[in-house]
């Protein structure tokens, strides 16, 4: 099944890609200089690819190790929903969720190794990576850099210090062996030579594509690019935060219960956005279907609110979150999020579910893994 899916996704790709793709160059030793490379942009479209079928990725980030019951009920329905309508999820695990269901609800794991759906990767707090946290990297050689990411890659966080336990596997390696897949994706959050060097570890370890933006900036004309060796996680567009109703930034779910939830609805946001692509783009002689990221957290469908984690790394000002606290961290911080009820929870995963069965029938669904079998 999913060598057909893969087939068919090539064949419907064909016309745009098989000219002016670009085979993603070997990942660089720690030392070399980082490179961000792109495919040649195309001579010519042919009218046909204006037509092509809109790409979407049903993106899901795995985190809420406060509430690992929680998170393992909503994983099954999500795994279970997109079986039912014959697409794949991707999903985003850290290593603290992962430790979490491996040990207490080993389950899900096998859930997911018996399934077709994708495995990825990314980290929070209070991994080095992760903005506001990242002290312990300052003042390294490019070589201690690297290194000492790689070891936050391999050996298990200590969520109270910050510090490794090298007596047990942690990071992406552990994701890995927990799955026994290769996580698909590794963002590299930060910037500068620390994202440079992070790149260059994930690639190491296995991983294929990584991110420069989340919801939005892939170019029109080059869709596909290379940093350190990883392709760049194509998204033109997303489904995830609303503008449109009162010009605030708002996440859709947070509306499902509401008396005005037909104008936050997410399929509705999603044929809107493809029709404004179609305007857009449709006449440009590099005109192409576009690549559309839905994202949400699994705590979303049912926790509102700040993570349950957020008190235990930043200083709260009511729901929100300000200042990194310095560690150690108080892991019995008070948990700021607040379960949403069971109507909420309901209409929330209605909500997403149509937009499921929307592209499911009408787009291509893609994960990280069928995105690069197109660029092969």
């Amino acid at each position: 099944m999913k060598r057909l899916m893969h087939l068919t996704l090539f064949l419907t790709f064909a016309m745009t890609a098989c000219n002016w793709m670009a085979a993603p160059p070997t990942p660089p030793a720690p030392d070399s200089v980082s490179q961000t490379e792109s495919t040649p942009t195309p001579d010519n479209l042919t009218p046909e690819t204006l037509h092509l079928k809109p790409y979407i990725s049903f993106i899901i980030n795995v985190h809420d190790w406060t509430h690992p019951d929680e998170s393992t009920d909503i994983l099954l329905q999500l795994v279970n929903l997109f079986e039912r309508y014959g697409v794949r999820g991707d999903f985003y695990f850290t290593a603290e969720i992962t430790r979490q269901l491996a040990e207490n609800h080993p389950e899900v794991i096998e859930r997911f190794k018996n399934s077709d759906m994708t495995i990825s990767y990314h980290v929070r707090p209070p991994h080095p990576l992760y903005t506001g946290f990242d002290s312990r990297l300052q003042g390294f050689s490019d070589d201690e850099l690297y290194q000492t990411l790689l070891d936050y890659e391999t050996y298990a966080l200590n969520l109270e210090t910050g510090e490794l336990d090298k007596s047990q596997p942690g990071g992406y390696a552990y994701v890995a062996q927990v799955f026994g897949r290769n996580p698909v994706v590794a963002p590299a959050p930060n910037s500068g030579r620390i994202k440079d060097a992070a790149q260059k570890v994930y690639a190491s370890l296995g991983a294929e594509m990584t991110l420069l933006y989340h919801e939005s900036g892939t170019k029109l004309e080059q869709p596909f690019e290379y940093v350190n060796g990883m392709l760049v996680r194509p998204s033109d567009f997303s489904v995830t935060r609303v503008t449109a109703v009162d010009g605030s930034d708002s996440f859709w779910w947070n509306f499902m219960s509401s008396s005005d939830a037909e104008a936050y609805n997410p399929t509705k946001m999603l044929q809107s956005q493809i029709e404004e692509w179609q305007r857009q783009t449709g006449s440009l002689p590099y005109g192409r279907a576009p690549f559309i990221t839905t994202l949400i957290h699994e705590n979303n469908f049912y926790r509102s609110g700040a993570e349950g984690w957020t008190s235990i790394y930043f200083e709260m000002n009511g729901a929100k979150k300000g200042d990194p606290l310095s560690s150690p961290w108080d892991l019995s911080a008070q948990d700021p999020s607040r379960p949403r009820a069971e109507e909420d929870q309901a209409a929330i995963f209605a909500a997403y579910e149509e937009m499921v069965a929307y592209a499911a029938a009408n787009l291509t669904v893609v994960t990280s893994e069928d995105i690069l079998e197109l660029v092969k």
